[in-house]
Order: structure tokens, then C-alpha cells, then sequence
């Protein structure tokens, strides 16, 4: 495990998010391989979410073969 601190919490939520596309782009999934993502609730990860949907909206990262749950 790695501690990678940011100095504000918009920095965290970036790198977070791009860490996550990263692993999903290195993934390659497939609709018979799929990516699966845990997904935490509550208010801190909210950034994280943001950044992911605008990505995902500007066509950085595709769905196709990801399969998301909620904790």
C-alpha cells in the first residue's frame, strides 16, 4: 500500500481519478473480462466521482465492460 498525500483535496480527487482511469485503461475490458469497481458512499470520494463523469463525458475512459457497486 501507498500514502500519497496532496496538499488540497481537489489534488487528491484528481489524482485519484486518474489513478482509477489508468488502471481501468490498463484493465482492457471486455464485456467478458470486466472491470470491477468498488464504489464507497458518503461525501469524501464526491470529487473523485466528479472528475470521473467528466472524463467519462469527454470520452477518456469508456464503460464498455465495467461493471460499478456501491459500499
Amino acid at each position: 500500500m501507498r500514502l500519497i498525500i496532496r496538499d488540497a483535496a481537489e489534488e487528491a480527487s484528481s489524482y485519484v481519478a486518474n489513478y482509477i482511469i489508468a488502471r481501468i485503461k490498463h484493465f482492457n475490458p471486455s464485456p467478458t473480462k470486466p472491470f470491477v469497481l468498488g464504489l464507497p458512499t458518503g461525501s469524501s470520494p464526491i470529487g473523485v466521482y466528479r472528475i470521473l463523469v467528466e472524463k467519462y463525458k469527454a470520452g477518456e475512459v469508456r464503460h464498455g465492460g465495467s461493471d460499478m457497486a456501491g459500499m
